[in-house]
């Protein structure tokens, strides 16, 4: 009886029209949009990637010559509408690539807006295909890690555009050499065969974590003037007491010459002096020069690049 009473009643409620689904309000974008900068990738340290944003998107190179496209991963309006940024929470989609000049577009996440990824896609790869590289340094904002004595920027742990990637990134008081097996550091010391010796990056990483003392510190900077001289320019300090550690620091820093050279703001001897040391690995010379955002000798760094063309011809 109950069944029958409710339906008898359900035929004089009201029928509501069907909910009409909520149209995504579409980002803005256009050509005056596109911001471009270049910025450190850390940590550790292994160069400078050059970057063009627009809306939600980002086109990332570090080369100079090919380049990812991605698009943030964002499914609330609130976030929508808020400028892209390095928030960590944030997940990006590979949606093209550009390999010398020729696009390759990918499968569009479903979650992403198809038209709004094509016109980013669009407006991105005129950019990057009609600008010149290297973009000027937009990593203002530094993460230092302090020595103990002195409370002195002892190395560079993180760098980024966004003031608010610090309230956003938890940066660990630690610095990180570039492992050997991507940067060879020859020990010019003769060893024992028998007996294990770390790499110089290794002990070099060692002898900042000891400077960095037992309760290690971290602090942020804004800095638009890179020649400042509290702020090491090769990235570390090269101050040190001892004769054996003055050597693993000096080592490291010539080995990491050609990547350094990609730095924004250098002061003028100090990229004359890496110049020098990066002639010895003339193939990082040629694969990094396109980056290179100021030259002292321009005829070193073309010999470096013509040794390099005639060894390759003459390998096997």
């Amino acid at each position: 009886m109950k069944n029958l009473l409710n339906k008898f009643l359900s035929k004089f409620k009201p029928k509501l029209p069907p909910e009409e689904p909520v149209e995504r309000q579409r980002v803005h974008m256009t050509k005056e949009m596109i911001k471009t900068y270049s910025k450190r990738l850390l940590s550790p340290y292994v160069g400078v990637v050059q970057v063009a944003e627009v809306g939600h998107a980002r086109a990332l190179s570090i080369d100079g010559e090919n380049w990812a496209i991605r698009y943030a991963m964002i499914d609330n309006e609130e976030t929508r509408a808020t400028p892209l940024s390095d928030d960590p929470r944030v997940n990006y989609s590979l949606v093209a690539t550009v390999e010398q000049g020729r696009m390759k577009t990918q499968a569009i996440h479903p979650i992403l807006d198809p038209e709004e990824v094509k016109t980013a896609i669009e407006l991105l790869y005129e950019a990057i295909t009609t600008s010149d590289t290297p973009f000027a340094a937009g990593d203002h904002y530094e993460c230092w890690l302090l020595d103990a004595q002195d409370n002195k920027p002892l190395a560079l742990l993180h760098s980024t555009a966004d003031s608010q990637e610090i309230a956003q990134q938890s940066v660990s008081p630690v610095w990180i050499a570039m492992p050997h097996a991507q940067l060879e550091v020859i020990d010019p010391q003769p060893h024992d065969d028998d007996v294990y010796i770390p790499p110089i990056n290794d002990r070099l990483q060692k002898l900042i974590k000891a400077r960095a003392g037992d309760k290690p510190r971290a602090a942020w900077f804004k800095r638009t003037d890179r020649t400042t001289e509290d702020f090491p320019p090769c990235l570390i300090r090269e101050d040190w007491e001892d004769e054996a550690e003055q050597l693993l620091c000096d080592l490291y820093i010539r080995r990491l010459a050609p990547r350094l050279l990609m730095i924004d703001g250098l002061p003028r001897p100090v990229r004359q002096r890496l110049e020098q040391a990066a002639c010895d690995y003339v193939f990082d010379i040629e694969r990094f020069y396109r980056l290179y955002p100021d030259v002292v000798d321009q005829s070193l760094l073309n010999t470096a690049r013509v040794e390099a063309q005639m060894r390759r011809a003459a390998s096997p």
